[in-house]
Order: structure tokens, then sequence, then C-alpha cells
């Protein structure tokens, strides 16, 4: 029998597919390791083709630089045929948002069993 793994309502903290892809973003910028354990969820949002988790920053001055860092690696994921990326929006240095997106027009239903990060092949 398969097990889904999906998100509960009312998870406070990242999930197991949030938290390897945040892992594996700190690989290249270590500076986050100290908040990954600390993040707090406030939100997760389901668009079809990807999603958005919130976190809880704290009292981090509106006007901080916001900053992007992005994922070096391919999400591989059953039913997702191109795979998928993400990345890591930040202010004043602290995880602020996780997008994770499909590639292509793919539909992703948010369940995550199953699903590997291997090293991305880029082609010229």
């Amino acid at each position: 029998m398969s097990v889904n793994i999906v998100n509960r309502p009312g998870q406070l903290e990242p999930n197991e597919f949030e938290n390897a892809i945040l892992e594996r973003i700190a690989l290249k910028n270590p500076s986050l390791r100290d908040y990954l354990r600390k993040l707090h969820v406030l939100s997760r949002e389901f668009t079809g083709v990807g999603s958005y988790t919130n976190f809880r920053i704290p009292d981090i001055d509106a006007q901080a630089p916001r900053t992007h860092l992005g994922l070096d690696a391919l999400i591989v994921m059953p039913k997702v045929e191109n795979g998928m990326d993400a990345v890591l929006f930040c202010r004043g240095g602290l995880p602020e948002c996780l997008e994770i997106v499909t590639f292509g027009e793919t539909l992703w239903d948010g369940v995550f069993d199953g699903f590997k990060i291997i090293e991305s092949v880029r082609t010229v």
C-alpha cells in the first residue's frame, strides 16, 4: 500500500520536502543554516504548478533588502514530467518565502512522496 505524504493543516514547521530544499540551498549559503531550525510556517499556498511557503521572520525592517537564492539542483517528483525548481526569497538575510515550481505546464498536487533532489545538468 502506498502512503501519500501531503501537508497537514496547521503544520507550523517546514515539512520533509521543504527542509530538503532549504538544506540544499544552505549548502551554498551557510549563513542560512542557523535559521533553518527556527523557521515557523505562516502559510502555504498551492497554485497547481507549485507552491509558496511563507515564513515568519522576526522583527525585520520592512525596508530591509530582499534577495533571492536559487536551487542549484533539479527536483525530481513522480508524476511531474519535467521536474521542479525552487527559489528562497529572503528579507534582511532571513528566509521569508520558499517558492517551488514545476517546469513546463505540468500540474503538481502538493504530494511529495518519492521526491529526489539531484545535480542538474545544464546545456548551453
